[in-house]
Parts: structure tokens; sequence; C-alpha cells
């Protein structure tokens, strides 16, 4: 089972430091991480070196994919694309389900995904409420990959299936860093219990106020 869990959001994504960006995309809602996302998930990926990771979760939007592969490429790991893991999908942001890259692409834009993986859960559409319906597909998600995985994992999502995901192994997450890139870990307790034991964004040369 697993013992540890490092969660990680994406790095700053190119739509905010380009607003103009989603006017011509065809994907609008699937922003790349820009310039500064890229140092940042360089960055993570350096601080997450020598911890022990054995496996890796990655949400399938591009961004997440982008920075889980740095960091996949920095610990030799594959990429579990979980689309339990998905952006939270809140009509007052998106008014309809998002188009992202498709899995055959992002297997041949990012090699290290795993092809043969399977999440446990998904979005539906809309998610209103954070809280309930983000967390209803996070919480099997993780409940499946903390029973089903071993060691000390990572996971690279969005700041509210993150913040989702940690709420369902400790509730309240007190501490927890929403920020881009930010890193939280929580470990397992003797007891089973799961503790939100360290939260940062010191290793970042950038993060955003």
């Amino acid at each position: 089972m697993v013992n540890r869990v490092y969660l990680v959001r994406h790095g700053m994504r190119l739509n905010l430091e380009l607003p103009d960006w989603a006017k011509t995309a065809a994907r609008p809602h699937d922003s790349p991480i820009s310039e500064t996302g890229v140092r940042q998930a360089m960055e993570t990926a350096q601080y997450l070196r020598g911890r022990g990771i054995r496996h890796l979760f990655a949400s399938p939007f591009y961004r997440t994919l982008q920075t889980a592969h740095a960091i996949a490429e920095a610990l030799d790991l594959r990429i579990n694309v979980e689309y339990g893991l998905f952006e939270w999908l809140n009509p007052a942001w998106i008014p309809e389900f998002p188009a992202i890259i498709a899995p055959d692409e992002a297997a041949a834009v990012f090699p290290r995904i795993n092809p043969h993986y399977w999440s446990y859960s998904g979005p539906g559409f809309p998610e209103p409420d954070e809280n309930v319906h983000v967390y209803s597909r996070v919480k099997p998600a993780i409940d499946g990959i903390v029973e089903d995985y071993d060691g000390a994992i990572a996971i690279v999502g969005h700041g509210a299936s993150m913040h989702q995901t940690a709420r369902s192994l400790v509730d309240p997450p007190t501490g927890f860093i929403r920020k881009m890139c930010a890193v939280n870990q929580l470990d397992r307790q003797q007891d089973g219990s799961w503790r939100l034991v360290h939260s940062t964004t010191e290793h970042l040369s950038f993060s955003e106020a």
C-alpha cells in the first residue's frame, strides 16, 4: 500500500500570462504551461529527486502532462493518466465539457505515458460545487491508488483536484498550498490515518502572489 503521497499542482499556465492565447487556440480550455511554468516544473522535478517515488499519476490536461513529464524524466517513471484528477468543470468558467489533448496525441508528445493504465473514475459535467462534485470523483481515484500501489507516489493535478485529493485523505487539509507547482506531502500514520506533514513552494524561483 502507498505510504506517502506528494501532491503537485501543474506549472504556470500560458493563458494566464498571455490572456489572448485562448482566442485562437484549438482547445481554449487546455492551455499549455508557459516558460515560467516549464521552469517551475523542472525545479519541482529536481525537488522530488531522491525521495523514493515509485509511481507517478497525472490529470489528462496538457498542462498537467507537461509538468508530469518533467518529473517523469527526472525520476525515470511512467505517467499514469488518471481522469479522476480532471480539472474542476465549473460551469461559471467552462460552458461545456472541454476539448483536451486526445490520448493518442498525448502518447506521441509525452512518450512516458503508460498505455496500460486504466482510470479509477472520471468527471461529469457540470460540476458547480468543488466540495461535492470534484470530491466525489477524486475520492475513488485516490482510494484505489493508495490501496493498489505501493511506497511513495506523486500526483500532478489542478488546484481543485489536488485540494480535494488531500481532503479525501485528511479533512480538513489544514496548511495545504494550492499555488502552481506547490508540493504537499501526506504520510500514512501507523494507525492507517493520513497527515499533511509538509507544504512548500520554497523550491521555486517564481511563485504567484
